[in-house]
């Protein structure tokens, strides 16, 4: 049969006419039974408004409400909703990552920024931890998979997380609340309210609070630990033109957190004899700890923007100028034990950020359009610590109530310091669009940027936590500076074609880069220091995929096949004698992948949604990879020549907290009950194979497969306006861990502690949602 007689009969089965794609729905409306179309998506992820089923480029997108309906305090939540992104927890919530794809970054130093970007309405944000700051008032997320460089830049290597929030109504006044009430005290309140202040001006206003018990129990004082008390507010002020072609609009947040964390329950005790045995159930299932520090972290995240979109004719110019303060302080036990050896570790990070960003849009219905842009960015960050006491070796022995007596007496040691980085990075960008024929498109995009850092770093007196008789742990260092410049250009080209109206192709090509790392760890030597900067870490993107919205709108299937290169991945590795994470060029990455979404509805009542992303991710090229603690010859760490360094070869091995398998699923029923009463049964379920958290490939730092099932039901009434209802977390109670990671061998050497995850243990709440 011909092509185009094979495409007609397809057509003719499958497909529909593109006007019976239906928008998106007030979410207040109850389901009306003879309606199985799917709400079109609209994203933003190349600063247009496209449908996302039409435009050559791997998005997921998740609703504001799919989030509230998921209790998604964070991004973090993503894991659940998404199945190419994965989350890994820091040993303090400012080193929290979001991995897409099995990329992210899991370095502590303040010189290293993420590969992937967090985006909260135009703005990019520097800081890991300003990025898991709660969600409020959320529109939708938008998960913009593999490298996103030519149009979002500076760090944005292996993908963008872009969140939008909600904009001022201009129509009618309105307000939204929702209430939590879950096990482990937890409550949670939001708030909104919007209206219009006259024909041009309309406001937002949204607020949230929010506390919660803490799931560690601490043996030592009977507290439970990672408890957290957060709140804070968000408004927007928007004008518009008569025409309604032209914006201005005004925003401004700040959030605070205060929380009893991070206690780090142990996997595997010390095998030092001379440490105290913790009491706790050591293991897997472990969730307590015998800590005498209890820990704590204050944050403060706070931000203004003023954003522009203005019509020049048939063009729009628009400005986002962002202002950002992000403020952290706080203290771990970091001997992990109720021995009194090292007594404080406290630290302090602060940033603030300036960015500015033009674009300039062409209309899209001519068969040629662009977009041309120029983007400023201006950070500095402050990193201190001051850690002090002793490791185990410079003690005599420790007292069953925790006090050691130090070898020399009077004995404490102090590692005490600062660093300051300062960056500065500027990029002119353009990504243009040709249509030769109906439904071919041609894209091809540019960015060309330089970047500039500064690193000034003191630590003005020897650290000497073996004992003040024994060489330094660390001498004295600095005070010193550093200058560095790079510059880099990044690129795109893309291919698509619509089959048919509701199929659609595309072949693509991109690159990325993430800027120079520095070390910026209290850790660093003369002779690191001497070797900085490590290289940028760039990408390279070779992707395919299909796009189809089938059987008259009731089901979006999308199917992306992609091969990511990575040289000079930014990583680090743990030093057991210094007791501190080192910053490593881990040389390169091979990622082969597909990724399978569905969304559908079969009845009017009921909808699916769901993935499956495999993944093939191994480091390439990396024959000298550091061994982790323990390792023998027979395990294949050997010294590179005579005298030399231990190594091992890591091609081939996989590459840290990357499934070769994961999926999510969602289900969602919702049917009338009376006539003014909905009712609703939601069951979510996520599944991801074994990994390896650590660039070494330490055995006793892995997470074996699980599953996890949530299940959610409630009543909708007044209209749609009111839903209650019940939900249940981790509904089969599976333990498994956000990370493990080593502990400081201040406390003995061999010792491996997990960071919990929000389910680690069955979780049942209430939530209550009103529209007015």
């Amino acid at each position: 049969m011909p092509w185009r007689s094979l495409e007609m009969a397809l057509f003719t089965v499958l497909a529909q006419p593109a006007a019976a794609v239906v928008a998106r729905e007030d979410p207040t409306t109850r389901a009306t039974p003879s309606v199985t179309a799917l709400d079109r998506i609209t994203v933003t992820a190349q600063h247009r408004e496209e449908n996302v089923q039409r435009i050559a480029l791997a998005v997921s997108v998740v609703d504001g409400q799919a989030l509230q309906r998921r209790q998604a305090i964070d991004i973090s939540r993503l894991q659940a909703l998404v199945p190419s992104v994965t989350f890994s927890a820091g040993n303090e919530l400012r080193n929290n990552a979001i991995r897409i794809r099995g990329v992210g970054t899991d370095v502590f130093s303040t010189g290293v920024e993420p590969s992937i970007a967090t985006v909260v309405d135009g703005v990019v944000l520097q800081r890991p931890g300003a990025a898991f700051s709660d969600l409020l008032d959320v529109e939708r997320v938008e998960v913009l998979r593999g490298p996103q460089g030519t149009l979002f830049g500076k760090n944005a290597s292996a993908g963008v997380i872009q969140v939008i929030t909600r904009a001022p109504d201009f129509e009618r006044r309105s307000g939204a609340l929702s209430a939590l009430l879950a096990q482990d005290n937890e409550q949670r309140l939001e708030a909104a309210v919007s209206g219009p202040l006259s024909d041009q001006l309309a406001y937002r206003l949204a607020a949230f609070e929010r506390s919660r018990d803490g799931d560690v129990d601490n043996l030592r004082d009977g507290r439970t630990l990672n408890d957290q008390r957060a709140y804070g507010l968000r408004g927007k002020l928007q004008w518009r033109s008569a025409d309604r072609r032209s914006d201005v609009t005004l925003s401004a947040d700040v959030s605070r957190l205060d929380a009893d964390c991070c206690a780090l329950p142990l996997t595997q005790a010390t095998t030092d004899p001379r440490a105290l045995p913790t009491g706790t159930d050591v293991g897997r299932d472990n969730d307590q700890v015998n800590n005498d520090v209890v820990p704590f972290v204050r944050q403060k995240n706070a931000g203004a923007a003023l954003t522009a979109r203005i019509a020049l004719g048939r063009h729009t110019l628009t400005s986002i100028t962002g202002w950002r303060r992000f403020d952290n302080d706080s203290d771990v036990d970091l001997d992990d034990t109720q021995a009194q050896l090292v007594t404080r570790n406290f630290n302090i990070e602060s940033s603030r950020t300036f960015t500015q960003e033009l674009r300039l849009a062409s209309p899209t219905d001519t068969a040629f359009d662009y977009l041309l842009g120029a983007y400023y960015f201006d950070g500095a960050v402050h990193n201190s610590l001051d850690r002090r006491g002793l490791n185990i070796g410079a003690t005599t022995g420790i007292a069953a109530d925790g006090r050691v007596v130090p070898r020399v007496p009077g004995d404490q040691a102090v590692l005490a310091g600062h660093s300051d980085v300062d960056s500065r990075n500027a990029a002119l960008f353009g990504q243009a669009n040709w249509r030769p024929r109906d439904r071919l498109t041609l894209t091809a995009g540019l960015r060309l940027l330089t970047e500039r850092q500064q690193l000034r770093f003191v630590r003005p007196q020897d650290a000497r936590f073996n004992g003040a008789d024994q060489p330094a742990t660390l001498p004295a260092f600095g005070p010193v500076s550093g200058r560095y410049r790079d510059s880099a250009s990044i690129g795109r080209l893309s291919a698509s074609y619509a089959f048919m109206p509701v199929v659609t192709g595309y072949l693509a090509w991109g690159t990325g880069y993430k800027g120079e790392g520095l070390a910026a760890t209290l850790g660093l030597t003369a002779a690191q220091f001497a070797q900085l900067p490590a290289p940028a870490e760039t990408s390279e993107l070779f992707e395919a995929g299909l796009k189809s919205t089938l059987f008259d709108n009731a089901l979006m299937l999308n199917l992306t096949g992609f091969r990511t290169r990575i040289d000079d991945y930014q990583a680090q590795t743990y030093n057991a004698a210094q007791g501190l994470f080192l910053l490593t060029s881990a040389g390169g990455v091979a990622i082969d992948g597909v990724e399978l979404e569905i969304i559908a509805r079969p009845h009017a009542y009921f909808s699916l949604s769901g993935g499956v992303t495999w993944l093939d991710a191994r480091f390439d090229g990396v024959p000298n990879g550091p061994c982790y603690t323990g390792q023998t010859a027979a395990q294949g760490c050997l010294p590179t020549g005579n005298g030399g360094a231990f190594v091992q070869n890591l091609d081939g091995k996989p590459f840290m907290n990357a499934p070769r398998w994961r999926s999510v699923l969602g289900a969602r029923y919702d049917a009338p009950l009376t006539a003014k009463m909905d009712v609703y049964v939601q069951a979510d379920y996520r599944w991801q194979d074994a990994v390896v958290f650590d660039i070494s490939q330490n055995p006793r730092m892995t997470q074996r497969a699980y599953g996890i099932a949530d299940l959610s039901a409630g009543l909708i009434f007044a209209d749609g306006k009111v839903e209650l209802g019940v939900y249940v977390h981790n509904l089969a109670d599976t333990r498994y861990a956000a990370n493990i990671m080593p502990v400081s061998t201040a406390g003995g050497a061999n010792a491996y502690a997990q960071q919990l995850p929000g389910d680690f243990r069955r979780r049942a709440g209430l939530s209550l949602r009103m529209n007015f």
